[in-house]
Formats: C-alpha cells, structure tokens, sequence
C-alpha cells in the first residue's frame, strides 16, 4: 500500500489549521465584540430613562469549535398610543437594528425580536441614535424624547429574547436557535405632567419562527425566559 508522504500531508494540514484558526477567531470577534453603544444622552430637558436589571438567566455561553462563545439578549424597547399605534423607538440592540448575525439569512433573524423587527417592516421606524451594543450587565441610559412627542399617556413595550433559551416545552427539536420566544413586557408611563415611572411587566410573546408580529398572550409554556431580567423600568423626567 502506498504511504502519504509527511511531506505533502502535513504543509496541506499546517494550512487548514492556519485557515480554521482564523475563521473562528473572525467568528468569535464578531461574537463578542460590543460596537460603542449610540445612545441618545441628553443633558437637560425631559427625557425618558431606561433602567434593566439582569436577571440569572440572562447571559450563557455556546461552543463554536475550540472557543467559549458569550450569549446576551437582543432587546427593544418602544413606545405606543394606548391603541397599540407605534410611535418611536426608544432603544434596540445593534444586532437587531442592523440584522447583524453571523450565519444568519440577509434579512436577519426576525424570530429574535418578531414585535418589533415587524414594527420596523411596516413603519417609517429609524434606529439611529437609540441603537447599541447588547448590555453585558446592568443598564441605566436616557434619551431624548421623540420629536414632536405631546403630553399625555402613553404605553411602554420591551421585547426581549435570548438564543439557546430551552425548556422541556421549546426544545432544540421544535424550537430551533431561539428556544423560548420572544417576550413582551409592558408599561404605562405619562408624560408632560411631571416625573413618571413605569414597570415593566410580561403580558405575553412573540412569533417563534418570525413570521408575523403579533403578540400572543400569556406566558403557557415560558420558564427560565421569566427569570432573563430582574427588574425593568422606564422613567419621564423633567429638568
């Protein structure tokens, strides 16, 4: 039987290391890294201010070949008319706002953020300035008011959603890289009438395959996806 020769096979398995090396050091980058967040941070005025707590499940970890891949969730907050009209957004994860995902189709991963990835498909919705990077811990951050924004009260929405996110009811099998959907939390806050707080609480969840932006009621089914944050609120304040 003829025998490889040392010569060959090993310069051919020196180079696909050194390209196998360098793909998963690109893919691990593009993991981890976190973009400068470009937040609107007023200085005065009213402003609306966004306060999210970690919960213990909000961060885990994937294997991709030989490294150790960090997992935060994507996250959007907006607000509504008490009707359930959109209004603004006031703060997405940049990989949400920019369908930024390794591996991923040229549309993004809608089942991420389904509420409000459709929200931006049928409205005129612009993330510049309300867009950062996923937050490694706690977050505390102000922003400016919509342009135009009247007194009055309004509805706060926060969709939140961690991949690899399984239980005994979203399992690999049937639920894909997600796991548990989306999930829908909401507040009243008003706004015009002095310092306002509201509490973010779950109503109900996204689609989880994407393909629509409903929100479904209730939380059948949803376990470890409850314990992603700790505490949610938003706040109006005046000068």
């Amino acid at each position: 039987m003829k025998q490889l020769s040392s010569r060959k096979w090993f310069p051919s398995c020196h180079r696909w290391a050194i390209i196998a090396a360098i793909l998963a050091a690109a893919f691990l980058i593009s993991c981890t890294a976190k973009p400068p967040a470009a937040v609107s941070v007023p200085t005065s005025g009213p402003q609306f201010a966004l306060a999210l707590v970690p919960g213990p499940e909000y961060k885990t970890t994937t294997r991709w070949f030989i490294f150790t891949v960090p997992i935060t969730p994507q996250i959007a907050c907006w607000l509504e008319t008490p009707d359930g009209k959109y209004i603004a957004t006031i703060f997405v994860t940049a990989k949400g706002a920019k369908k930024a995902w390794m591996s991923a189709p040229a549309g993004g991963r809608p089942e991420a953020l389904p509420v409000w990835f459709h929200i931006q498909s049928h409205e005129t919705v612009s993330a510049d300035g309300v867009s950062g990077a996923s937050p490694g811990g706690e977050f505390h951050k102000t922003f400016s008011l919509p342009e135009g924004l009247k007194p009055g009260r309004y509805i706060a929405r926060l969709e939140i959603n961690r991949s690899y996110d399984y239980n005994e009811t979203y399992t690999k099998a049937n639920a894909g890289v997600t796991g548990q959907p989306s999930l829908i939390y909401s507040c009243e806050i008003t706004v015009g009438s002095g310092a306002s707080l509201g509490v973010f609480a779950p109503i109900g969840t996204g689609s989880l395959d994407g393909s629509d932006g409903n929100i479904r009621p209730g939380l059948k089914g949803i376990t470890t996806a409850l314990n992603l944050l700790q505490s949610a609120e938003i706040r109006y304040l005046e000068d």
